[in-house]
This record gives C-alpha cells, sequence and structure tokens, in this order.
C-alpha cells in the first residue's frame, strides 16, 4: 500500500487540485454541448452506470462515443441518486437517452432474475456496481452491448468497438487493465472454475453478449462458492469485472481489445483512440487536465467548420 502511495497518489496531489477547478470550470460546457441525434433504428446498445456526482462526466463520456456510433442508443442506469433534474440534463444533450431509475431496475429484477438467482440479488443490494453485471443484461433487446464507464472519452472513431459490435462472432472484448483487479486472486478463480480466466479484464469499455438465463444460473451458483471462499471479497468494486472475466473465460474466442483502448499510465497519447481514466490519483485528474481540453479543442474545429 505505501508503495502504491508513493508511486501513484503523492506525486499527483497537485494535478488532483488543477483537475477540480478545471472540472468547475468545464462542468456548464457539458450541457451545452450539441445534441445528439436520435438513431432511427438503434443497432448499438450502450449502458451506463452513473450517478448525480459524475453526472457531468457521464454527459461528456456519452457524448463523445456516441458522435461516432450514430445507430446507437444509450441507457443509462442510475445509482439511486439520478433524479428528475439530472435526467433531464443529461436528455439535454442526449435527448433520445433511456433513464433506467433505481425503482424500474429493482422492479425488472425482481420480475426476472430473483428468483433464479438470489444469491446475486441479495449482493445487488449491497455493491454499488453490481447493476453493471445483473441491470444491464435485463434492459435493451440486442445480443449484445457496450458497456461504457462515465470516466472514458472517445476522441476518434472507434473502428475497433463498432466492429465487435456488428460482427457475425459473439464474443467479449475488453479493454486490457494494468493489472488484474479482482475480488480474488487470479490462480483461485482459475482453481475454482477449472477455466483459463484471462488477466487483467476492464469493463470500461466492453462489448459483452447479453447474459441468459443459463448464464445466470452458472454465475448463482458459483456465486455460492465464491462466498465460502476467504481469499474472496465480493463487496468490492471489482466484483462485477471479476465475475465478467469468469463469463469471458467460458465463451471461446474472446478476447481483449487492441493495446489502443488498453487502460494505461502517463499523459494522453495523440494517438488513443479513446481513454479510460480509471480512478487512481496518477491517471483520474487527467480527464480534465488533459482530456477535456482536447475533446473541447475538436468540437471548436467543428463548429468553425
Amino acid at each position: 500500500m505505501l508503495k502504491y502511495k508513493a508511486l501513484y497518489c503523492w506525486p499527483y496531489k497537485f494535478k488532483q487540485a488543477k483537475a477540480e477547478k478545471l472540472r468547475e470550470e468545464f462542468r456548464p460546457k457539458a450541457f451545452e454541448l450539441p445534441p445528439i441525434e436520435p438513431a432511427g433504428k438503434p443497432e448499438i446498445e450502450i449502458h451506463m452506470l452513473c450517478g448525480k456526482h459524475h453526472l457531468d462526466m457521464g454527459v461528456w463520456s456519452s457524448w463523445s462515443i456516441l458522435r461516432f456510433l450514430k445507430n446507437a442508443v444509450l441507457y443509462v442506469h442510475s445509482d439511486g441518486t439520478l433524479g428528475e433534474q439530472e435526467a433531464d440534463l443529461f436528455q439535454k444533450v442526449v435527448p433520445s437517452a433511456r433513464i433506467v431509475t433505481k425503482t424500474q431496475a429493482d422492479n425488472r429484477v425482481k420480475a426476472t432474475v430473483a428468483s433464479i438467482a438470489p444469491r446475486l440479488c441479495q449482493w445487488r443490494e449491497t455493491n454499488l456496481f453490481a447493476p453493471q453485471l445483473i441491470d444491464m443484461n435485463l434492459f435493451g433487446n440486442l445480443d449484445r452491448f457496450l458497456m461504457l464507464d462515465a470516466d472514458i472519452l472517445c476522441f476518434s472513431d472507434p473502428v475497433e468497438l463498432r466492429t465487435a459490435l456488428m460482427d457475425e462472432e459473439l464474443v467479449f472484448r475488453w479493454a486490457q487493465d494494468l493489472r488484474s483487479c479482482y475480488a480474488a486472486p487470479l490462480s483461485v478463480l482459475r482453481e475454482m472454475t477449472q477455466l483459463q480466466v484471462p488477466e487483467a479484464v476492464n469493463l470500461g469499455p466492453m462489448v459483452a453478449p447479453r447474459l441468459k438465463q443459463n448464464d445466470f444460473d452458472y454465475l448463482e451458483h458459483l456465486f455460492g462458492r465464491l462466498q465460502t471462499e476467504p481469499t474472496i471479497n465480493l463487496k468490492i468494486s471489482w466484483a462485477p469485472q471479476t465475475l465478467y472475466a469468469v463469463c469471458a473465460a467460458r465463451c471461446p474466442q474472446s478476447r481483449p481489445l487492441s493495446r489502443t483502448y488498453a487502460v494505461r499510465l502517463g499523459r494522453t497519447s495523440n494517438r488513443a483512440v479513446l481513454r479510460h481514466y480509471v480512478s487512481i490519483p496518477a491517471i483520474r485528474p487527467r480527464f480534465f487536465t488533459e482530456g477535456l481540453p482536447r475533446l473541447l479543442t475538436t468540437i471548436e474545429k467543428q463548429l468553425a467548420d
């Protein structure tokens, strides 16, 4: 822990303070972005978990990618903190965004998977990120979807993502993380599942085939076993990521996206298609100090043309 703080936290205190000031400066501009035109017949689904605290980031993130994926529909899953005012602000920029309230999600879960996956549903009540695994698979009707985090910015046409979303091959494709951030040691997961669970799966972004009843049946059984293992912590935010890694191992030919989409340290490359500004001090402030200025410069050029 001391090494982590020395490398990735303490040196970035000043950058964090600067980022907060820039965030306040940029926040009003998020809700003044040119509205995204609704897709005629959606061929792509994008699902995002978002709350009031990250509303501005969620708008920036979704707008940045929807300008390229014009045949997409966006589902915004509230973490329970998005009210009508926040929904209106989001839909001011993405008018066709489908805001899934906590109440709507709770009712859908009770009507669909509660009876077949009671352990998972009980876990969902206490893990803020569980909707990534459960709720996102219960809304929409396409055979796969793009999971998008609110701390992602897209700078150019994400061709590889579009191909994965439209291709006949139905497999998991994910961004490679800095390391395996799972709720359990990778060796324990592999031994328990007897699967070659992939390393360093990150959900932002991830193209995910929609989970079906047999998938929930498997995860429910696995979850019961995971709960008995003392080295596994299912309360942390990485738990859904862990379970998706197992799902990917069960789906032949699933594989990471190219390194262009990987989580990385250091400055934002001018060649980056998109970047996931994960929540460590060495990376997150760059959303505001590097990512947004670059995005705003692009917008200004487009408006000038």
